[in-house]
């Protein structure tokens, strides 16, 4: 899917008709992957090119809009040392207006993918199984693809980076097994995890999580992103 990025918009005054043209176009695509129930990459490359003009905008509000603007679109120049583009006072000032109608454009499909993610997230439910160790940071979740009639279990850890701002959390995960749903083993997560441990022996006791839903959404693009989201909080908590 062809996705929006900040010379879509630095290049509108060539020609706002075209611009707004190509934003709808790209806006229709991902709202018709949030009408089929797939959420990423949609909601998240949407959430990164709303916040990234939200802030292209401050910047021109608080520092010279030719500097901030020309700044930006060195990152599109085809030569790596020409010169950037001559702005007229016209030109940055469509380059703004533009932007400002196409905000709530952006905010709009975001609102539909948020309310997809919310109701994914509250028809999903995790539970701890068995003892829980007192390192959680690394374990195993196990998701039911329902499309595909499918358990999944996945190894994971999560990562704790520092930032100025805040702690960054990543979770990253690795498929380790695939056990049928009407496989007598996957009505009992306890069962499940006894396998896994003598399975894998260098975790001996893992930290291991069971997720309930009986969404049958695109698993891929919806169902494991929100559920990691979720196990993310927990860890998190």
């Amino acid at each position: 899917m062809e996705a929006l990025s900040l010379s879509t918009f630095i290049k509108a005054a060539d020609d706002i008709e075209l611009s707004k043209y190509t934003v709808l176009a790209i806006l229709r695509k991902y709202s018709s992957a949030l009408h089929k129930n797939k959420l990423y990459p949609a909601l998240a490359e949407l959430i990164s090119i709303k916040n990234e003009l939200e802030l292209l905008v401050e910047q021109m509000s608080l520092f010279d809009t030719e500097f901030v603007l020309n700044l930006n679109f060195a990152d599109f120049q085809d030569a790596p040392f020409s010169e950037p583009l001559d702005y007229n006072e016209d030109d940055l000032q469509r380059v703004f207006e533009f932007i400002t109608w196409a905000l709530p454009e952006i905010q709009h499909a975001i609102d539909e993918g948020k309310a997809i993610f919310d109701f994914v997230d509250e028809n999903i439910q995790i539970n701890e199984i068995g003892i829980m160790p007192i390192y959680k940071n690394e374990g195993y979740f196990m998701i039911p693809d329902l499309k595909h009639e499918l358990m999944k279990i996945y190894r994971f850890e999560m990562s704790l980076f520092s930032t100025p701002d805040n702690p960054l959390r990543t979770l990253k995960s690795k498929l380790v097994d695939l056990i049928s749903l009407k496989a007598p083993e996957t009505n009992s997560p306890y069962e499940l995890k006894r396998i896994l441990t003598a399975k894998f022996t260098d975790l001996p006791n893992p930290a291991t999580y069971y997720f309930e839903t009986s969404l049958d959404f695109p698993f891929v693009d919806t169902i494991l992103p929100v559920a990691k989201r979720k196990l993310v909080r927990m860890l998190a908590s």
